[in-house]
């Protein structure tokens, strides 16, 4: 199974110049925990995730703070043929809630989440179950 599989295409996305309270706005409004952060062009430039939020809200979040100043730079990306596995294997050592999932181009092309891999494993197991039973 490959990411492509799993993802969710055209993900919800913000650019880096964007208040970081509209960027709350917007992961409350779509039930977002994590936010790629993407520049004119579409090209992943961090990742802002709802902890990193309440971190900076605890250390005074205020109106003029842009996504930019709360963003993860250090992001981890895959491509919509990588093997959800890898996916999985990448989340969990880097401790990551979701990935950006980049075209041949690193246009974002959607996210895969831990539900989104979650889902899976418990569709395979189902199946797993159900060809046992056959």
């Amino acid at each position: 199974m490959l990411v492509r599989d799993r993802m969710s295409a055209h993900p919800v996305t913000i650019e880096p110049e964007s208040s970081a309270l509209s960027a709350l706005g917007i992961m409350q409004y779509h039930r977002l925990r994590h936010l790629p952060v993407v520049d004119s062009s579409g090209h992943v430039v961090g990742i802002l995730a709802e902890r990193d939020l309440l971190l900076a809200a605890s250390r005074h979040l205020h109106a003029g703070m842009e996504v930019t100043e709360v963003m993860a730079r250090d992001v981890v990306t895959v491509n919509p043929e990588t093997p959800i596995g890898e996916a999985s294997a990448l989340m969990a050592r880097h401790h990551f809630g979701s990935l950006p999932v980049i075209d041949e181009s690193n246009v974002i092309v959607g996210i895969i989440t831990e539900s989104d891999i979650f889902r899976a494993f418990a569709d395979f197991m189902s199946e797993t179950r159900a060809y046992g039973e056959d």
